[in-house]
C-alpha cells in the first residue's frame, strides 16, 4: 500500500468519521465535547448539546417505567416527569425530575435512572394514610408526619383517628402514641383536640371531655383508669373530666356549651341519653 502523505491521511480519517459506525461517531463527539471546552463555552447551552448527542446516537426517551405507586395516579407521575416529546436520556435532569416527584402529595421519596438505551425508571415510596385533620369547619386526610394527602377523605379511610386543632396535624404520631398506651380509652375517644397547639383535649362518642396536661399526658391518663374502675365517670354522658393539674381532678357534670371555634370542635355522634345509674355513681365517687 502506498504511503499515504499529511493531507491523505487527514482526509481519510475525515472520511472514515463519516462512514464509520453511529456508536464510533458518537464516542467521538462526545470525546470532542468533552475535552474542548471552548465548543461549550461558544454555544453557552450544553444541555442542548447533549440532547443533539442523544438524537444522534438513538437515545430518545422512548418508555417511561413506573413502581410503587398505588395512591398516585400514573398521570400525575409522567406529568411531574415533564417530558417533551423529543427529550433524551442525556438532556433530562433526574435530580429535577426526582424533586418534582416528591412535590406530590402522596410520595415520600423516589428515586430516578436512566437505562440506556431510552428507558427512565421511576421508583415511587409512597406516604401512608394515619389520621383525619379537622380545621376550621374542614376535614383532610393526613400523614403521619402531617403532610396533607387528600382534600377531602375518601370513604375507606373514614375510620381512621379524628384529631382537629391547629397543628394537630404535626403532632399526630404523639395522640396515637397516646391512645395506643391507653386502648380501652382510645375504643370510646371520637376525637383528640389540640388547644393552644400545646395539649389534648380528648372528646369522647358520648359527649364527655378529657382535658389532658401538656406534661405527663399519659401519666394522667392512668389516673383516669384507676378512677373509671371505681366510678365510671365516663359514662355519666357529656361530662368534663380536667387532668390538668398531677395532683387533682376535677369533673364537671354539667359543663357550659364550648365556644371554641368550630375547627377545634370536630362534630360527634349523636349523644345518647343520660344514664341515671351511671350519673348517681360519678356523683358518689366525687
Amino acid at each position: 500500500m502506498p504511503a499515504l502523505n499529511g493531507a491523505s491521511r487527514r482526509a481519510r480519517e475525515k472520511s472514515d468519521f463519516r462512514a464509520g459506525p453511529v456508536p464510533m461517531r458518537l464516542l467521538t463527539l462526545v470525546l470532542f465535547l468533552g475535552t474542548t471546552g471552548a465548543g461549550l463555552a461558544y454555544t453557552r447551552d450544553s444541555g442542548r448539546i447533549a440532547d443533539a448527542v442523544g438524537r444522534l446516537g438513538g437515545f430518545e426517551v422512548r418508555y417511561v417505567k413506573l413502581t410503587g405507586q398505588n395512591e398516585t395516579s400514573d398521570s400525575a407521575i409522567v406529568a411531574a416527569v415533564g417530558l417533551a416529546p423529543d427529550d433524551t436520556l442525556l438532556a433530562v435532569d433526574a435530580t429535577a425530575v426526582r424533586e418534582r416527584i416528591e412535590g406530590l402529595p402522596w410520595v415520600l421519596s423516589a428515586t430516578v435512572r436512566k437505562e440506556l438505551p431510552g428507558t427512565l425508571t421511576v421508583e415511587i415510596e409512597e406516604r401512608e394514610a394515619a389520621a383525619r385533620w379537622r380545621l376550621e369547619g374542614e376535614e383532610v386526610l393526613i400523614s403521619a408526619d402531617g403532610a396533607v394527602l387528600a382534600d377531602d377523605v375518601p370513604v375507606r379511610f373514614r375510620t381512621l383517628p379524628l384529631v382537629a386543632g391547629r397543628g394537630a396535624n404535626e403532632k399526630v404520631d404523639a395522640a396515637r402514641d397516646l391512645l395506643v398506651a391507653h386502648p380501652a380509652l382510645a375504643a370510646r375517644v371520637a376525637a383528640a383536640v389540640l388547644v393552644n397547639e400545646r395539649r389534648w383535649d380528648l372528646r369522647l362518642a358520648n359527649g364527655a371531655t378529657v382535658k389532658l396536661p401538656e406534661e405527663g399526658a399519659s401519666e394522667a391518663l392512668e389516673r383516669l383508669a384507676s378512677l373509671e374502675a371505681e366510678g365510671a365517670i365516663l359514662s355519666a354522658g357529656a361530662v368534663v373530666v380536667d387532668l390538668r393539674l398531677p395532683d387533682r381532678t376535677t369533673v364537671d357534670l354539667d359543663p357550659p356549651v364550648p365556644t371554641a371555634p368550630e375547627g377545634e370542635t370536630p362534630a360527634l355522634p349523636a349523644e345518647p341519653e343520660l344514664d341515671p345509674l351511671a350519673a348517681a355513681i360519678a356523683r358518689a365517687t366525687l
